[in-house]
């Protein structure tokens, strides 16, 4: 795993991190809720969402330029089929993320209920 993380582009990296924010947010709200973080919830789930689309396409255009690179007849077929497998690793976590931060704003809104 940690392999992997020092192999990601800044792209991918800010990605994963993006993700963090609404979950950080969430156990905020868990631990003391407040309208004013409930707000923010929206926005920081937004953001991480788009940018785990963006790091998505992102990865999948440098995959499809090296593709073209080697005229569409990779000499490893295995490592072009690697690259689109890891590019999915942003976007499981920032969608895994964002599932763990909803279900602990739910969490906190049964808490806040007498």
């Amino acid at each position: 795993m940690l392999d992997m993380l020092g192999r990601m582009g800044i792209l991918a990296l800010g990605t994963m991190l993006t993700a963090l924010l609404p979950l950080i947010a969430a156990v905020a709200y868990f631990m003391r809720p407040s309208e004013r973080r409930l707000l923010l919830m929206r926005p920081l789930s937004l953001a991480a969402a788009f940018a785990a689309i963006s790091g998505f396409a992102s990865g999948a255009a440098i995959i499809l330029r090296g593709l073209s690179a080697t005229g569409g007849k990779p000499e490893h077929p295995g490592a072009v089929l690697m690259g689109f497998a890891e590019n999915w690793v942003p976007v499981h976590f920032a969608f895994g993320c964002l599932c763990a931060a909803w279900l602990l704003i739910a969490a906190g809104m049964m808490r806040r209920q007498p």
